[in-house]
């Protein structure tokens, strides 16, 4: 097993106003990483972090990417370790900007993108080390996204920093509209 999660963060906006763009809640509940439910911590820099226990969490989706980045920027990132896939995107004023996805169950060396890549990206794709590697300094397919991502907000999942991890996660509740089987026909 691995883990499995959604994380999207904003730049320069505020909490209150990026939890509404997400229709999410303050619980004033503590929660720990990783987690099963949404989240969110502040990070450096001026960039608010949500992240949901899902890959396919909607907070990471085109209508709500594009709702959040409006005014601002935004980078949406995924993560589903077990089968070997992340992807990566920058949003600002409300559109796509470049996306990245590597789905290693395809194929260890996939890699895909479409949009205005930054430079960083044509230079991870070639240092890139081979699968089966042994070198624990190098990077893969599967960290190109990761590590688009961390360039622009510092946050990375898997990675140890005192500074943030010290602080406990805030739980969060979800607003949107849950449709029900029987209001699909309406």
């Amino acid at each position: 097993m691995g883990i499995s999660l959604s994380w999207v963060a904003v730049e320069a906006l505020s909490a209150e106003e990026a939890l509404s763009r997400l229709s999410l809640g303050r619980t004033a509940t503590s929660c720990a990483f990783p987690f099963k439910g949404v989240g969110c911590h502040a990070l450096t820099a001026n960039w608010f972090l949500v992240v949901a226990g899902r890959c396919d969490h909607r907070i990471a989706s085109a209508p709500s990417m594009a709702a959040l980045s409006a005014g601002c920027r935004a980078v949406a990132c995924a993560i589903e370790e077990h089968v070997n896939f992340a992807s990566a995107e920058l949003w600002r004023d409300g559109r796509r900007i470049w996306r990245v996805e590597h789905q290693g169950d395809e194929d260890p060396e996939n890699m895909s993108s479409e949009g205005q890549l930054p430079q960083q990206f044509h230079l991870l794709l070639k240092t890139v080390e081979c699968q089966d590697s042994e070198s624990l300094d190098g990077h893969f397919h599967m960290d190109i996204p990761l590590l688009l991502a961390k360039e622009i907000t510092g946050f990375r999942h898997d990675e140890v920093n005192a500074a943030f991890d010290d602080a406990p996660f805030e739980e969060l509740t979800d607003l949107a509209a849950k449709r029900r089987w029987w209001n699909w026909w309406s």
